[in-house]
């Protein structure tokens, strides 16, 4: 008798509503940029302290985020979720509430902690909610919300700061991310708890090479792409002549074509598989570096450089993420939350680089600074791709 599958629906409109709960962990990260002078003025800070409240939501955001899959794995993981978005929420109250810049800085601390909680679970869950074949598709929309926020969270926080102060903003964006939460529970039926998580767990992804190496690869691309783009508007400025008030189109010009990037990686990933769609955007991502550092003060041939250099930069997330979901299926959201931990460090990281660079030899080697880093980067891809493939040969000897 022939056995009748039933064939699911993509779940559309479920990741759409995770996607908006990573827009909110990326337009509360980066909203205190689009924010500077207001928060600068309104708490008689200097704006270069603005930056450290950029700083202390990165680290606690890599530090709790896989501590948070291994203090709440007995947890389902929507609760973990949507728990991360009302702190998120909260921690935005708090925000607004700030009467000292010390009191903002904790609370931005508060948000780090808030997110950990968010972009694993969100990762996890979408990547679950559908069969391997469709999982890059999932992830590309799921992640999609993080692009979005690049695009759109930072620049529609400037927007509101000249319509209202910027403790309203911050109530603003708390009501999104409750209404984010109210979404995801309406809309999403994953009520599973993940499998449990202890620090011998951590420590045995973080020494196998299989993980460990594709968490690394994560760090250097994104290391690599912070040495140059922390800062890209002195970099314009000084090589061709980019007057201030345009470094706006450079930044849209990055968000967008790294948005369309995105679109793209979920379904390429899917029919050709996340190795080589990551393997080109690397080579892509390199094309970029070199063609911004060769060319000449030509503008158009630069904002050509940053379409390739965004675009293959931003490709790289969904099939990632969609690889590094399927190293032990069982303890995804651990290794999702170590993802995103090294994605933020690599922020952090290179971001330093970049100022140490050129305070030392000018802004102009920035981009082959990227480059060497993203050598290493490749380097290590290489390596984890074959400790992978002989993971799977091991497991499918071991069954034989």
């Amino acid at each position: 008798m022939e056995k009748t599958i039933i064939k699911q629906p993509f779940p559309r409109w479920a990741l759409i509503s995770l996607s908006t709960a990573y827009f909110m962990v990326g337009t509360s990260s980066l909203s205190v940029i689009a924010l500077t002078w207001q928060i600068s003025d309104g708490l008689e800070v200097p704006p270069s302290d603005i930056a450290f409240l950029v700083t202390v939501f990165a680290l606690a955001f890599a530090i709790a985020a896989p501590l948070t899959q291994v203090f709440f794995s007995g947890f389902a993981r929507i609760k973990i979720l949507c728990t991360g978005l009302g702190l998120l929420a909260l921690a935005l109250i708090l925000g607004a509430a700030s009467t000292s810049y010390e009191m903002l800085f904790i609370s931005r601390g508060l948000m780090g902690l808030s997110a950990a909680a968010i972009s694993p679970m969100c990762s996890a869950i979408g990547a679950g909610m559908v069969p391997p074949e469709q999982q890059g598709r999932a992830m590309g929309i799921v992640f999609a919300g993080l692009t979005f926020a690049s695009v759109l969270g930072t620049p529609i926080s400037a927007y509101l700061g000249t319509l209202m102060s910027w403790r309203l903003v911050f109530l603003v964006m708390a009501l999104v991310a409750l209404g984010s939460m109210a979404s995801i529970l309406y809309l999403v039926k994953d009520r599973q708890a993940g499998a449990q998580i202890s620090f011998a767990h951590m420590f045995e992804a973080l020494t196998r090479v299989r993980s460990s190496f594709a968490v690394l690869t994560t760090f250097l691309q994104m290391t690599a792409i912070f040495c140059t783009y922390a800062l890209i508007a002195p970099y314009m400025s000084q090589k061709f002549g980019l007057a201030e008030n345009l470094i706006a189109l450079v930044l849209l010009a990055y968000g967008v074509n790294g948005v369309l990037g995105n679109v793209f990686a979920g379904r390429l990933s899917d029919r050709f598989g996340p190795d080589r769609v990551i393997f080109v955007t690397l080579i892509g991502l390199g094309a970029g570096f070199l063609m911004i550092w060769a060319i000449g003060p030509n503008l158009w041939l630069a904002f050509a450089a940053i379409v390739i250099w965004s675009a293959f930069g931003m490709m790289f997330h969904s099939p990632q993420q969609q690889r590094i979901a399927n190293i032990d299926p069982e303890r995804r959201s651990l290794l999702l939350a170590l993802n995103a931990a090294a994605l933020y460090l690599g922020i952090s990281v290179g971001s330093w680089i970049s100022n140490f660079v050129s305070v030392r030899w000018g802004y102009d080697v920035l981009p082959l600074v990227s480059l060497a880093v993203l050598a290493g980067c490749a380097l290590i891809f290489c390596l984890s791709v074959l400790a992978m493939r002989r993971g799977n040969h091991s497991s499918r000897g071991g069954m034989q």
